[in-house]
């Protein structure tokens, strides 16, 4: 078994340096030389690279997103096809057990294809180009399935679907695990030359990038899902996102309840807005709190800490992450109802500080000392200032 691994690396090994040579032989590779041929071509090669490098920013954009992950891979798929008129590509992921592969991303490779070598996609010696290239945890250049012998049991499936030249590259994790492979075909037989090589190495980064950050997505997702502390992530338009069970359960609703459903739908007196707009205007995560409807009608009471989550790729802010330190049923004791910034704001209001003086001593806006007066009157049943004075003195507020 060892000869025959040492002897399918050393053809590997050959496959490459022959097809640099013969690169350099047929025009593949840069010219030494200077002169207008060069020029043209560099001019040619420039032209080409920006759209290239554009459809390599949506790959990217899509990974930062959070996209599907066959999404992922096949737009990273088109892109390289659409390097070449007679190239088709495809990645194939490994399973957990790393014995299989399988065809995540192979839009024009054919379905008979497809059907016919899944038998064969086993992580072993001698299975094709994709299962020995994950075996070997090293790149396999078939030239002709018709001829070479890792095809010798299933090289007729290639032949009659038009798939001569297979090159595949293992896509390997930072621990060297077989996360799956990179594949191209061409319908003639061939080798890669060093455009080909250039292209193979970006896609198969590119690949990893995407396979190990869906798989560090899936880890952070039910670390969220299964935290013993009650989260919530909304949009900045008040939807939610996504919840998790130990916010959920109190309100009477599963996680997947809640996702698309408005704040104000389960809240009372919503103020997400004035909230985004605290955040928005702070450079710290803002405290606050909620009354939540419960499914069943109660009303729970939530002391949170809230954070804006910004874009991966474009640092806008997208998401506001809400952590709940406390979600019980209504405080018996009214100032229990108020949050850190609601009792600043009560203190200042009671000392006969205008909006606009508190505004500036709190360092927030007028419009938002309006609305945490609005939501300190709905919270405590009391509507004029008098009566907020009277409050404040029974309950020992002292005045700033």
């Amino acid at each position: 078994m060892a000869d025959a691994d040492d002897g399918l690396h050393r053809r590997r090994l050959r496959g490459r340096a022959q097809c640099r040579a013969r690169g350099a032989q047929s025009g593949c590779l840069p010219a030494a030389g200077r002169g207008p041929a060069r020029m043209s071509a560099a001019t040619a090669a420039r032209e080409r690279l920006g759209p290239f490098l554009d459809s390599q920013r949506r790959v990217l954009e899509h990974i930062a997103d959070g996209a599907p992950l066959e999404e992922v891979l096949l737009t990273l798929v088109r892109l390289i096809e659409e390097q070449s008129d007679d190239m088709r590509c495809a990645v194939l992921l490994a399973d957990a057990a790393q014995t299989r592969l399988r065809f995540v991303a192979a839009p024009n490779i054919p379905q008979d294809y497809r059907a016919g070598i899944e038998p064969f996609l086993l992580i072993a010696p001698n299975m094709g180009s994709c299962g020995t290239a994950a075996y070997l945890k090293q790149p396999v250049y078939t030239r002709d399935t018709a001829s070479d012998p890792l095809w010798e049991n299933c090289g007729e499936i290639a032949v009659r679907n038009g798939l001569r030249a297979i090159w595949s590259t293992p896509i390997l994790a930072d621990d060297n695990r077989v996360l799956g492979t990179f594949a191209m075909y061409y319908d003639e037989p061939r080798l890669p030359a060093e455009e080909h090589l250039q292209l193979i190495d970006m896609a198969v980064q590119m690949a990893r990038v995407a396979i190990e950050a869906k798989a560090d997505d899936e880890i952070l997702r039910t670390i969220f899902d299964h935290s013993p502390g009650a989260m919530l992530i909304s949009d900045l338009a008040g939807a939610i996102v996504r919840a998790n069970h130990a916010f959920a359960q109190p309100l009477g609703y599963a996680p997947g309840d809640l996702h698309g459903k408005s704040l104000a739908e389960i809240t009372e007196g919503d103020d997400s807005e004035a909230l985004v707009k605290e955040l928005l205007a702070s450079t710290t995560e803002v405290s606050s709190d909620r009354r939540y409807r419960a499914r069943d009608g109660r009303v729970l009471w939530a002391r949170e800490r809230s954070a804006l989550r910004h874009d991966a790729s474009s640092g806008e802010p997208r998401y506001v992450l809400t952590h709940v330190e406390k979600l019980s049923e209504l405080a018996d004791d009214p100032l229990e109802r108020l949050s850190r910034r609601e009792r600043q704001v009560l203190e200042r209001v009671v000392a006969g500080r205008t909006s606009k003086e508190i505004a500036a001593q709190l360092r927030i806006s007028a419009g938002s000392v309006d609305t945490y007066r609005s939501r300190i009157a709905l919270k405590l049943g009391i509507g004029d200032l008098p009566a907020l004075v009277r409050f404040a003195i029974r309950h020992g507020i002292t005045s700033v």
